[in-house]
């Protein structure tokens, strides 16, 4: 009864103990396929790691916000410093006023000199008042400066943060996909002879992370370079390792 079963190409049998029979170039490009998932994940992990130790968004956001918030202090500073010119403008008016009409002086002259004098002091009173404004108007001005600069430094770190928790949260993942990636990986090297072992690792060195390439079409897909008959005969053979003639890399026909 079991004559007539359809039996599963070795590709798709998942047992370890039938791993050993598979082709060289299988088992070699299957380490090929764990080392590369391995070294993006890697990379990933990396990038993850520096993006969480990166805190340029916040440190511009505070360094905007220090800044808004020097501008409102030297704005208040300017303010008050308007404010108690006018006032000793206005004690100055006072004097010169009381002196004017309390009496005391009725020289013609210096009657006169009192009344020019006077008027000097409410013109240059007018102009203390301007400035004093103009003062208010930048107060007022910083002030919508500094909250802007204060929310954008909350929302900033509101969101730096929530960034970062996403990243926290891919990164324990990825640590356990890496973690799964290396008990595969020592499964496949299990079962690799030791000097093809060595021949893929000094090939992944060289060839900037990938030592083995599918043949597709007859043509190596790492390079484009189309195989020879005997090349490609060769590389289908399951017990011999065949190297690209074009790139050097270990050849799959899959």
């Amino acid at each position: 009864m079991f004559a007539g079963m359809l039996k599963l190409p070795l590709c798709f049998v998942t047992s370890p103990s039938i791993i050993f029979y598979m082709s060289q170039s299988f088992k070699l490009f299957r380490l090929q396929q764990i080392d590369t998932t391995l070294d993006k994940n890697h990379a990933r992990l990396a990038e993850i790691n520096r993006l969480l130790e990166d805190d340029l968004e916040i440190r511009l956001a505070q360094r905007k916000f220090e800044l808004a918030q020097k501008e409102k202090f030297e704005a208040e500073k300017d303010l008050r410093i308007a404010e108690d010119c006018v006032k000793e403008q206005r004690i100055k008016i006072d004097r010169s006023q009381a002196a004017l009409y309390g009496g005391k002086v009725v020289n013609p002259k210096e009657l006169q000199d009192l009344q020019h004098e006077s008027e000097a002091l409410k013109r240059y009173l007018a102009t203390l008042e301007d400035r004093q404004l103009e003062a208010m108007l930048a107060l007022d001005e910083a002030q919508e400066k500094f909250a802007a600069a204060d929310a954008h430094r909350t929302e900033t770190e509101i969101q730096v943060d929530a960034k970062k928790g996403q990243l926290q949260q891919e990164k324990s993942e990825l640590l356990h996909e890496i973690e799964v990636n290396e008990i595969e990986r020592a499964a496949a090297i299990s079962s690799i002879e030791q000097l093809d072992l060595q021949q893929y690792e000094r090939l992944r060195k060289q060839k900037n992370g990938i030592a083995v390439a599918r043949v597709v079409d007859k043509t190596c897909a790492a390079c484009g370079s189309t195989l020879t008959g005997t090349t490609y005969s060769s590389a289908i053979v399951p017990t011999k390792i065949t190297r690209c003639n074009a790139c050097g890399r270990i050849l799959y026909v899959g």
